[in-house]
């Protein structure tokens, strides 16, 4: 991927460089299409396109499934589905777990084109990221690091898993990619102007509403502006918008701006947690891209800018920070959590080999740089192809259908009980749930009762790896312990969908029949 100073007049490099970038921008867009899931699965999804049905309704919280007050303890646990929390309010409302950033522009497509625009905005925000990622790197060492920085992040693993699920990552990663590249800016030697200053502001707050935690590097983008100290002021002012929005949303939300929906933070950060991370993180990346990505720790050393290098070394590292007191998971994929750093580090590491391939004649080194990109780009999509991230699509598209079942099969007046599955009943059926692992044992019995006296109708959502947690939960406790009746569905051969009341007439020697809903996959 030769730069713009390796032909004459630049002009055709640089045709083939941006060739290669919108390769880059097709591959992401056909990768969304192709393989998103375009559903709402687990915790976070719900959070983020719940949430964003909340604000277009005008609302801040989700009304209650029930009205209080009921009778049995913890309810307000029990009113909050997958990826919410009681809210703080005594109307037993529930509030999200997740920041707002991404649900505000869902609500907004939403209100534009309907439900079905929400899951447009990720995948709008991974060419962006992809762009993004190619003007970083254009900006910083040329246009052949820029396009074979696109397009190494368009191959990435974690990229990839992200880009394919309703979830703030990847937005996260465009905005703040778009901040830096907007910062740094076309000039030479960083000569910035106010205009620029504010939309490098603008876009590092829109970042900040993504991601309230790395709210501290929004001095790295004003530091970039810093030769231009107007630009660089006129970047602060830009920032306060987006400082603002996040105070009033969690003011709105959860009661105060310094409350957000991740609880107590005494239990989600620790020092004790950062020597675990500090081996996970670094071993997770290495996996799924090889540990090419720690070439990008030298660029400062090798780097013609080096000033600008170390920023963007200081901003890759500060993401890294961030998460390392962070509690620690289990699985590779939370390597999400660092994809905000991914499109810099990319440009870090690209910049390196092709400071290493300068070594060789001009015309080799085009030759080898360009092989290690397309080797590593295509080995990057067999790890995610090895790491199923082709396969969320198919993983997810229970809940959806889980949705689409209770929507036109079950009565209007029924209320679901379900732990996993309980946001995407919420989301597309609109009907009440309860979250039967915050139920106390000794009150499911009570629970359906009282459903029943309120004239609604009980019925159990429990996915496959879920039940045996029902069956120990509630055994010794309620008839219904061990799911002992035929269910009224299968979906996907994963989740049963149980009339309560079926279980009575099955013992009187009734048949209940099973609906198997399948979809082509």
């Amino acid at each position: 991927m030769a730069d713009a100073r390796s032909t004459p007049r630049g002009r055709p490099s640089r045709v083939v460089c941006l060739s290669v970038t919108a390769g880059a921008l097709l591959l992401t867009a056909f990768v969304s299409v192709r393989w998103g899931a375009f559903a709402i699965g687990g915790s976070d999804s719900h959070c983020y396109a719940g949430q964003a049905r909340m604000f277009a309704e005008g609302r801040v919280a989700l009304a209650p499934p029930l009205v209080p007050p009921v009778p049995w303890p913890n309810a307000g646990a029990t009113f909050a589905p997958s990826g919410f929390a009681p809210g703080p309010g005594p109307d037993g409302g529930s509030v999200p777990l997740c920041p707002a950033g991404l649900a505000v522009a869902m609500a907004a497509a939403a209100r534009i084109a309907g439900d079905a625009a929400i899951f447009a905005v990720v995948p709008l925000m991974g060419l962006l990221a992809v762009w993004c990622t190619w003007l970083l790197g254009s900006r910083l060492a040329g246009p052949g690091a820029g396009a074979a920085s696109a397009l190494l992040l368009a191959c990435s693993p974690t990229f990839l898993y992200q880009l394919v699920q309703p979830m703030s990552d990847v937005p996260a990663a465009a905005l703040w990619t778009a901040a830096l590249a907007t910062a740094l800016g076309p000039e030479a030697r960083g000569r910035g102007t106010a205009a620029r200053g504010v939309a490098a502001g603008l876009l590092t707050g829109a970042a900040i509403m993504m991601r309230p935690n790395l709210a501290p590097l929004a001095a790295i983008p004003l530091l970039l502006l810093w030769p231009s100290r107007a630009a660089a002021l006129a970047s602060a002012g830009g920032v306060a918008p987006g400082v603002v929005a996040v105070a009033l949303l969690q003011a709105a939300v959860y009661g105060s701006p310094l409350r957000s929906g991740y609880g107590d933070l005494k239990q989600l950060f620790s020092l004790a947690y950062v020597p675990t991370n500090l081996v996970n993180y670094p071993a997770w990346l290495a996996s799924a891209h090889t540990p090419v990505l720690a070439l990008g720790a030298i660029a400062p050393l090798v780097a013609a800018r080096r000033a600008v290098a170390w920023l963007l070394l200081a901003f890759v590292a500060g993401v890294f920070a961030a998460y390392l007191p962070y509690v620690p998971f289990t699985d590779w994929w939370y390597t999400r959590f660092l994809l905000p750093a991914l499109p810099a580090l990319v440009v870090l590491t690209v910049m390196v080999l092709e400071r290493a391939a300068r070594a060789l004649p001009r015309r080799a080194a085009v030759a080898v740089l360009t092989v290690v990109v397309l080797a590593s780009g295509g080995y990057w999509l067999a790890r995610a192809n090895a790491l199923e991230v082709f396969r969320v699509k198919t993983l997810e598209q229970k809940y959806a259908e889980l949705g689409r079942f209770a929507a036109s099969r079950l009565p209007r007046n029924a209320i679901v009980l379900a732990a996993q599955p309980a946001g995407s009943v919420r989301f597309y059926a609109r009907l009440p749930t309860l979250s039967w692992d915050a139920i106390d044992p000794a009150w499911l019995e009570r629970v359906f009762a009282e459903c029943r006296a309120r004239g609604l109708v009980p019925y159990l959502a429990v996915e496959g790896w879920e039940a045996e947690s029902f069956r120990s939960r509630f055994r010794g406790h309620s008839p219904a312990a061990d799911l002992d009746w035929p269910p009224r569905a299968v979906i996907g051969n994963v989740i049963a969908v149980y009339d309560v009341a079926d279980r009575a007439r099955y013992l009187a020697g009734e048949q209940i029949p099973t609906e198997r809903v399948v979809w082509k996959k």
